[in-house]
């Protein structure tokens, strides 16, 4: 049954955002930072999206996003402002855990440290010995190649997954670039447009010559820590921390509450909601 929130009714607000992902909560936030009040309509049970968190067995846990990647300052100075600390995995440079790279045999699972100078898992120099470990020889070997191909070869490829497979090959896809862009972005490089994951990379893969040599300019000029990073409390607790400015501001928030419609009325705008 639906039922009727109307902006101009027994609370006004200023602003409607309708889905309380982290999209809608730093929309709502800069609503409140411009002194509006917005009303947040989420159909879930819980806010945060791709970077949500649960109470799974008494612990709060990230059920997406564990970290985030430090480009630019837009993550780091909202936390900054919301009172949160912006921290480094602790023990040194974060780990992966994968499988072994013969399947059929019987070696363990292992963890392997974070290839260093790499971007999204991209290595800036597949001959290090600490990219061989995770690749093997062969998919090591492979990697190399990138320097030796066309400036344009993979260029036509849109997908993350696709453009560095054609670049380095599939191992660097699946041991690399697959569990890191899916720990921060919480989807499938084979599903996201390889310059919205880094902007410019295929530009940037043309005018260096290589992928390699791309990751490396890249990285050279890019501010601040290098690695993922993450939030202290977990990344949830940037969802926690916007729901409670947005509240403090005088906005509302309601779950499990998907918009069905949205009208303008003589006085506002009125939202037929679905609860």
């Amino acid at each position: 049954m639906s039922s009727p929130l109307d902006a101009s009714a027994d609370r006004h607000f200023d602003a409607i955002v309708i889905g309380g992902g982290i999209a809608g909560l730093a929309a709502a936030w800069e609503f409140t930072r411009a002194g509006l009040r917005p009303l947040i309509l989420e159909a879930r049970g819980y806010l945060g999206g791709q970077i949500a968190a649960l109470d799974i067995a008494g612990a709060r846990i990230d059920i997406g996003a564990e970290s985030f990647a430090p480009r630019g300052t837009a993550v780091s100075s909202m936390a900054a402002e919301l009172g949160l600390e912006v921290v480094a995995p602790e023990g040194g440079r974060a780990s992966l855990f994968l499988p072994p790279l013969d399947p059929s045999g019987d070696a363990p699972w292992a963890l392997h440290p974070f290839p260093p100078a790499s971007l999204m898992g991209i290595p800036s120099d597949p001959g290090l010995p600490a990219v061989a470990a995770i690749l093997g020889d062969e998919g090591a070997k492979r990697a190399q190649e990138d320097r030796r191909l066309p400036a344009d070869a993979g260029g036509e490829r849109p997908d993350l997954a696709s453009f560095v497979e054609a670049r380095m090959g599939r191992a660097v896809v699946d041991r690399l670039v697959r569990p890191i862009v899916a720990g921060i972005h919480s989807a499938d490089p084979a599903d996201l447009d390889a310059d919205r994951v880094v902007p410019g990379l295929r530009a940037a893969t043309l005018a260096a010559g290589s992928l390699s040599a791309a990751v490396e300019e890249i990285l050279a000029r890019s501010p601040g820590p290098r690695g993922d990073v993450g939030i202290r409390g977990g990344m949830g607790a940037l969802v926690e921390a916007l729901r409670e400015a947005i509240l403090r501001a005088g906005g509302a928030v309601l779950t499990r509450t998907g918009a069905r419609t949205l009208s303008r009325t003589g006085e506002g705008w009125r939202v037929e909601a679905a609860p």
